[in-house]
């Protein structure tokens, strides 16, 4: 069931899952996947009665601990708002993420990186979150392009799973911009998108909107990212994006006009923007989208 969780939400087999939970009398709950797959393992322990101790076991090296749909799985669950516990025991295995291709690996590794990016952006107040995401971001900026490259350069692979567990950590601390437009982009287009595959288009209109809010934070982000110091950051990252694959433009996503403003909107309405570094309104993201097609 947890390598078909977008069916599961589609079927409803959601409220199966959790209804199955509260009434297993499991000692714990086991995640084996990806964030999808690790979100329902989290929120599956949460709601069993009485609530378990969730085990992760990630197979990407996207955001370990907070995927993707956690707001959703979360609709209607006694739990309220907020994201599930991050997980009692996280085993980051670098074999298990072996069979990822060069794309996933690159969309999964670009997450992670976001993460981390949006995390140390964003407008909470939580040091040790920032070193957090600092450190995540050293890592993967220095093994990414390395990981793509060779798939099985298990050196890589353990130190980008390390910058996702550290993105998972972060995170905690709230996201930003370029999550609340994946998140809505992928509500509007196709739930099985990797939303990692939609960062580098996002991520140039995004931090130029926020670039007049954290211009006191750049000096530490360009000495994660081994960076000279005045370097453009946001040209330094689309250029790793472009380095390894990612597509600079969302046009491929054939999204029309009616199509845009729903996105725009749930963005505006997403907890990502609740902590992006400047508030952005509905017309505010739809500028941003414009930019990205």
């Amino acid at each position: 069931a947890l390598r078909n969780v977008d069916e599961l939400l589609a079927t409803g087999g959601r409220a199966q899952v959790l209804t199955f939970a509260a009434a297993s009398g499991a000692d714990a709950v086991v995640g084996l996947g990806g964030p999808l797959a690790l979100d329902l393992a989290r929120l599956a322990g949460r709601e069993a009665l009485p609530a378990v101790p969730v085990i992760a076991l990630p197979t990407t090296t996207a955001s370990v601990g907070l995927g993707p749909v956690a707001e959703t799985l979360l609709q209607g669950t006694s739990g309220g708002a907020g994201h599930p516990p991050v997980p009692a025991l996280i085993l980051c295995d670098p074999t298990l993420t072996l069979a990822a291709d060069a794309a996933a690996t690159a969309a999964d590794g670009m997450d992670a990186l976001i993460h981390c990016l949006e995390a140390y952006l964003g407008t909470a107040w939580n040091p040790p979150a920032d070193g957090i995401a600092l450190e995540g971001l050293r890592r993967a900026s220095a093994w990414l392009e390395r990981a793509v490259a060779d798939g099985s350069d298990i050196e890589a692979r353990r130190e980008m799973l390390a910058a996702a567990l550290n993105a998972g950590l972060a995170a905690r601390k709230g996201l930003g911009g370029v999550h609340a437009l994946a998140h809505a982009i992928e509500a509007e287009a196709d739930r099985r998108l990797r939303h990692g595959r939609l960062h580098a288009a996002l991520l140039p209109p995004v931090m130029t909107f926020n670039a007049p809010a954290v211009a006191d934070r750049l000096p530490a982000l360009r000495a994660a990212l081994r960076l000279p110091a005045g370097a453009d950051v946001i040209t330094a990252l689309g250029a790793l994006g472009h380095r390894i694959g990612l597509p600079d433009r969302l046009a491929l996503l054939h999204l029309d006009a009616p199509a845009l403003t729903r996105v725009a909107l749930r963005a505006a309405e997403g907890a990502a923007n609740r902590t992006n570094p400047r508030l952005a309104t509905a017309s505010d993201y739809r500028h941003m989208l414009e930019a990205a097609l």
